[in-house]
């Protein structure tokens, strides 16, 4: 057995190392999520609605600094966790393993994308703080809020650039996950789970861009429902992982 091997099943150190990682992550995600100001919990308001929007961020900045702080941090464990699946035995053979090598690679790509965004909320956040200074000559708090809307909305663009590709790479990690396990279990379920969430993000980014009728609101309340199932089945995988299933394993997993 190699060197590296953490047990008898082979499952690399590592990966123990990235189901904590994906565990914390959620925790973290979900958390910042829903403590975001105006969002479900705290003063919530019409996400569709930006001047409301970044009004709630400037009326709760320091909330809204260490909400986004936490996604970020969160987001970046997120990666590490799913990228130390890259390598595991059968990944790039068979369609499973090239999907999931692939998905691995789209799901970090969306989490870029949406990172950048948060970065862009930060910026969103100070300038609102700067906007409600009284401090402040009132037309500098003018052209803050201005350069914050302006900001909020360029934010918002990446944030659908990050809608348009995460159902895509869903999928592909939802087949290669459940590929690796012969027998129905709740780490199999995970894997469809991500297969469906995938498939219902897809639906709903076609009914938001052609379906005129539905109240944005609707769409993107739905968008997070399905983003908060699927951080449930990536817990779930997470934990596969640090309990050292042999299919999260370098070698020939044991039937």
């Amino acid at each position: 057995m190699s060197a590296e091997a953490s047990n008898y099943n082979g499952t690399l150190p590592w990966v123990k190392v990235g189901g904590v990682a994906l565990m914390i992550a959620v925790i973290g995600s979900l958390t910042g999520s829903f403590l975001y100001p105006g969002g479900p919990i705290v003063d919530p308001v019409d996400q569709t609605n930006f001047p409301f929007a970044i009004e709630r961020l400037g009326q709760y900045s320091g909330l809204a600094h260490i909400t986004t702080t936490v996604v970020i941090v969160a987001m970046m464990l997120q990666s590490f966790g799913l990228f130390t699946l890259y390598n595991l035995y059968g990944s790039g053979r068979g369609f499973p393993g090239l999907a999931l090598r692939l998905g691995i690679i789209t799901s970090i790509f969306g989490w870029g994308l949406f990172l950048v965004s948060l970065g862009m909320r930060h910026m969103v956040i100070h300038l609102m703080q700067r906007s409600m200074n009284p401090a402040e000559a009132v037309e500098l708090r003018a052209q803050m809020e201005g350069l914050a809307l302006t900001t909020h909305v360029e934010m918002a663009a990446l944030l659908l650039a990050f809608i348009a590709v995460y159902p895509i790479a869903s999928v592909l990690v939802g087949i290669g996950l459940s590929a690796r396990f012969s027998r129905m279990n709740a780490y199999r379920l995970a894997g469809y789970g991500l297969v469906l969430i995938g498939v219902g993000g897809f639906i709903n980014f076609q009914v938001a861009q052609h379906v005129v009728g539905i109240s944005l609101d609707t769409l993107l309340i739905t968008n997070n429902l399905l983003l908060s199932v699927g951080a449930i089945c990536l817990f779930v995988t997470g934990y596969g992982m640090f309990r050292g299933r042999e299919e999260f394993s370098r070698h020939t997993p044991q039937n």
